[in-house]
């Protein structure tokens, strides 16, 4: 698009520069001879030419007619073949990555990354695609993904993710060589971020543990353990998978961290509280902020402290409610998002 404004202000410049030379004219007698000239209007000479000027026109016309004749044209396509709609897409799209708060950075959507993906979207956690190549994504998730074109092992690439302000980066580029340099580019950006990345080749281990990732996922170790845990425990892995795939409603086991400041359940019972009947969900365990240790199945005379992290089971909008109850900033479906900066979540970067 800046390529044809270029060439169309050059042979404006040209030409009036030309008249303003060969005839003597003033600026605004030459301007207005270049553009009738390049637009054939046809009014006729501001001033009587000389020979030479009339050698320049032929000029000007010959040369000038054929860039004027590309530059509508590409002016024309911008337009007709929704690259401005894009634009302007793009950039909004921009400015809600940048108002988000301790969301996820994802790295690569397809393989392994495809599943990221769709089980961020189905939870409705905040998050960023970076990827080279977006054109399968939006056939995939047209709507529901924040996305940004580029190289992900660039710096200023995962800066447009908004990296400043992410709880945790997710690699899953094809190769370890890209994911190697995801990490390396992240930690040296961010040295508090949580990094997850996919490793192909199990000597590698200890490279990506030792450039700051914090944990390592390999596909063919999970895939084996999978095929031990149907052997030996089938109910529960078909459990688990109807639990992940069930279509009318999503049932997850989440995290939640207790807010420090200004929680109402702080330095109250379970029971106190009520939780299971204002929540509707179930606590598997609480990892205590004092102990460090995990509370399985909490009784009902346990209390809450701030750092607390509950660890539960239910449907995402159950998840949802408990974090607003808890004063998470989260939005509820149809409300638009706040033009201000969104505050970082309790117990999250600023």
């Amino acid at each position: 698009m800046l390529f044809p404004i270029v060439l169309l202000s050059l042979v404006l410049s040209m030409g009036v520069a030309g008249y303003m030379i060969v005839e003597k004219w003033k600026f605004l007698d030459a301007l207005f001879m270049t553009v009738i000239s390049l637009t054939t209007v046809g009014y006729g000479e501001t001033n009587p030419l000389t020979t030479k000027g009339r050698l320049f026109t032929m000029f000007l016309l010959i040369s000038g007619m054929g860039v004027l004749a590309y530059g509508i044209g590409t002016v024309t396509a911008f337009f007709v073949e929704g690259h401005l709609s894009d634009l302007l897409r793009g950039r909004q799209m921009q400015k809600r990555i940048q108002r988000l708060r301790g969301h996820i950075i994802l790295c690569g959507y397809e393989g392994e990354g495809h599943y990221v993906l769709d089980e961020l979207v189905k939870t409705k956690t905040p998050h960023v695609v970076i990827a080279k190549n977006l054109a399968r994504l939006k056939e995939l998730f047209p709507s529901e993904a924040l996305y940004i074109e580029g190289d992900s092992t660039k710096e200023h690439v995962l800066a447009l993710g908004n990296i400043e302000h992410a709880k945790c980066l997710i690699s899953a580029m094809p190769t370890d060589h890209e994911n190697l340099l995801v990490v390396l580019s992240a930690r040296g950006m961010v040295p508090g971020i949580r990094i997850i990345c996919c490793v192909y080749d199990r000597e590698n281990l200890h490279k990506f543990q030792r450039v700051g990732a914090n944990a390592t996922v390999m596909g063919t170790f999970i895939g084996g353990l999978r095929m031990a845990s149907e052997a030996i425990r089938p109910t529960v892995v078909s459990f688990l998978d109807q639990m992940l795939r069930q279509l009318d409603k999503t049932i997850r086991i989440e995290e939640v961290i207790v807010p420090e400041e200004n929680c109402p359940w702080a330095g109250k019972a379970l029971r106190e509280i009520a939780f299971p009947e204002r929540t509707g969900l179930v606590i598997i365990a609480i990892k205590s902020a004092r102990t460090m240790r995990y509370v399985y199945n909490p009784r009902g005379d346990y209390v809450v402290e701030g750092g607390d992290v509950m660890i539960v089971i239910g449907e995402t909008s159950q998840t949802l409610e408990m974090k607003r109850m808890l004063g998470y900033d989260i939005p509820r479906d149809g409300e638009e998002e706040s033009e201000e900066k969104t505050p970082a979540a309790p117990g999250e970067r600023a």
